[in-house]
């Protein structure tokens, strides 16, 4: 259904009746596309032909050209406006030339297993669909856990998990943290108050570790 007809199906339905006191339309906006250079691996040129992408958005490939120059990127776009391709090409990238890790924590576990899901969508059209990533979250058996800490390419968690059980066995994850080479935060914006305080100790304390097993992760926000 597009927005039209569900903007019909509301104002014609009972249970909204009397409560609508306006309606603002914003009209749409010329798309702005751009071409990252250099060019997209083959890998990731895959990934999105499967998807239906045939450009990148602008705000898509400026975070791709900063992320390639080694910085960190904070993309804040609209909803739907494709920011997970912003770290999804990337690590698919980094996958594709057979070295590094990707550790991406988000605040619900739910959103945690639907992205993981279409992760591995994604890699199985870039050809990668050998490569070992999962979802390490308090529902994680005991001998998945293992397989993802020795295996994993990437792993998808939340800051819990990040807390309770990875960083209290950081020598377990020894090799993990020292070939880590992307922290993904996504709904970055839900990190604040005390959560947010707590989220920002949490990093340092992840950071401190990364230096001591020698990498310096990038981090896509």
């Amino acid at each position: 259904m597009d927005v039209d007809g569900f903007l019909r199906d509301i104002r014609g339905s009972a249970a909204y009746r009397g409560q609508i006191v306006h309606v603002h339309e914003v009209p749409p906006r010329p798309p702005r596309y751009a071409e990252p250079q250099p060019q997209l691996a083959p890998a990731a040129r895959r990934l999105l032909e499967a998807m239906g992408v045939s450009r990148l958005w602008r705000h898509q490939a400026e975070a791709l050209e900063a992320l390639r120059a080694g910085r960190d990127a904070l993309v804040v776009t609209g909803p739907a406006s494709g920011k997970s391709l912003c770290y999804v090409v990337p690590i698919v990238e980094m996958l594709a030339s057979g070295g590094g890790r990707a550790l991406l924590l988000f605040p619900t576990k739910a959103l945690c297993q639907d992205q993981h899901q279409s992760f591995r969508a994604g890699l199985e059209a870039a050809g990668l669909g050998r490569t070992p990533t999962g979802v390490y979250d308090g529902d994680t058996p005991a001998t998945m856990r293992r397989r993802l800490r020795d295996r994993a390419a990437a792993v998808f968690s939340n800051p819990d998990m990040l807390h309770a059980a990875v960083m209290p066995q950081h020598a377990r994850w020894a090799a993990f943290l020292a070939e880590l080479r992307w922290l993904v935060l996504d709904e970055l914006h839900v990190y604040s108050g005390i959560f947010g305080a707590n989220m920002a100790n949490l990093l340092r304390r992840l950071e401190r570790l990364c230096e001591h097993y020698g990498s310096r992760p990038q981090v896509v926000a």
